[in-house]
């Protein structure tokens, strides 16, 4: 009760923009401007794991939870920062989502890409 007139008042603060969506080759330009020493593979692997997140959501397969582009350049930054991948992505994407079952379809589909026990060193130059 009472949320309706609070998500009112919020939408009625910010500004609303409709974000274009990000191809593939431009989210990997975008890794790696953001962080130069992250190997092409993997900058690569990242921005296929993006779209591949994205077509789950255009299906419905999963909600736009874990479809969070500033999760995976937290997550990123993370990894370069000394976290395994595994747990960056699982901050980073996985746990955007509260539904279990949404959660292992996520870390499903980070594993086909990427494996999680993956360090620093393994994906920066």
């Amino acid at each position: 009760a009472g949320t309706r007139e609070i998500n009112g008042a919020l939408a009625s603060r910010f500004m609303v923009i409709n974000m274009p969506i990000i191809g593939e080759e431009d989210l990997k330009k975008l890794l790696t401007v953001q962080f130069p020493t992250l190997k092409d593979e993997y900058a690569g692997q990242f921005a296929g794991l993006f779209q591949d997140l994205r077509k789950k959501c255009d299906s419905s397969e999963i909600s736009t939870k874990a479809l969070d582009l500033r999760g995976l350049m937290a997550a990123v930054q993370l990894v370069k920062n000394g976290l395994s991948v595994g747990q960056a992505l699982e901050m980073g994407i996985v746990n955007k989502s509260f539904d279990d079952f949404e959660r292992q379809l996520v870390s499903d589909l980070i594993a086909t890409r990427i494996p999680g026990k993956l360090s620093s060193a393994d994906i920066f130059e």
